[in-house]
């Protein structure tokens, strides 16, 4: 055989792992072992034997329930049942079988306004499904009650409460978007009437360098029902660079026989704007048209603050510079 292949045969590695385990050492602690488990064994079968209380939870299942019934935050969705029995009983409990729900029945609730689950009742749905050696002990809750109240509905728009710290260099680039916008409200109708809106449970954003989207539940609103109960908010941020243009000051209705002159004629208007959109934005999307009556109301100055009239809805806080500038209104001579 050649050496490399000699090196490398498994056949050679399994003869070597088969003399390891036929040493007498290893056959020592193989039966050391054996009676450890063996002891295990015999130890957790007395213990089984034993008599142990436990607690089971218990799903609690609401049947023909009315459309309007929509929320069933307040009742209870499972019960706690103590009971007691031997080890090797209680185990089947815990971990191969699961009781069935106890059913609440709400067909004629809308008759009777009310329905009451009582003890006798519970205990009656739970111990049929108890082996006969199990003793019940106690539950919790002991009865159910539920009360029908008709719900109305009203839609209503999401404000996102979100705090957002942004690193150096970066904004928010637009609009913060919600989606759904509206979410429906079911309640009591006196309770809707005071309800214009409803608000995201607060959020941070921090060290804010690239577009968020997050999952925000909606404010509990005691009595009543949101569905959806949360929303998705994506809040746009981007790096941002600065961009300067410069734009010619009009004057929208200027008279036939005036003339206006403006020193300067042109102002630099410095915005940030985001990269990605850096080569969209231009001169066109900016004016600043100062009605002729401003100008006649600051004549005897002969100075004006001005502002644009006229910026996409994305940019925020441009600087116009100067932001004041000195004129001439002229009348021209016939």
């Amino acid at each position: 055989m050649k050496p490399w292949l000699d090196k490398y045969n498994p056949f050679k590695s399994i003869r070597k792992i088969k003399v390891f385990f036929f040493q007498s050492r290893w056959k020592e602690t193989l039966i050391f072992l054996s009676f450890v488990l063996l002891a295990f064994g015999f130890w957790l079968l007395q213990n089984l034997q034993q008599e142990y209380e436990i607690e089971i939870f218990v799903p609690v299942k609401y049947t023909n329930m009315p459309e309007e019934m929509v929320s069933m935050d307040d009742y209870p969705t499972e019960i706690v049942v103590k009971v007691r029995d031997k080890g090797n009983v209680l185990i089947n409990y815990s971990w191969l079988h699961t009781l069935d729900p106890v059913e609440v029945n709400l067909s004629d609730i809308r008759k009777e306004r009310n329905v009451l689950v009582t003890r006798r009742m519970i205990e009656s749905g739970i111990s049929k499904q108890l082996i006969s050696t199990t003793s019940l002990l106690d539950i919790e809750p002991q009865t159910i009650s539920i009360t029908y109240m008709e719900m109305h509905n009203k839609e209503v728009p999401v404000q996102a409460d979100i705090s957002v710290s942004l690193d150096p260099g970066y904004q928010i680039s637009g609009l913060m978007t919600i989606v759904p916008e509206k979410v429906n409200l079911y309640a009591e109708s006196s309770l809707l009437d005071s309800i214009t809106s409803i608000n995201t449970v607060f959020s941070e954003i921090k060290q804010g360098n690239q577009t968020h989207t997050v999952k925000l539940k909606l404010e509990k609103i005691a009595g009543v029902y949101t569905e959806p109960d949360e929303v998705t908010v994506t809040v746009p941020i981007e790096e941002f660079t600065e961009k300067r243009m410069t734009l010619a000051i009009k004057c929208s209705d200027l008279p036939d026989n005036f003339t206006l002159r403006t020193f300067p004629s042109s102002v630099e208007v410095v915005c940030n704007v985001p990269i990605s959109r850096f080569r969209d934005l231009e001169e066109i999307d900016f004016e600043i048209q100062i009605p002729f009556r401003e100008f006649e109301t600051n004549q005897s100055s002969g100075k004006l603050l001005l502002y644009l009239t006229k910026q996409p809805l994305w940019i925020t806080q441009p600087v116009i510079i100067p932001d004041i500038i000195e004129f001439i209104i002229e009348q021209n001579r016939l």
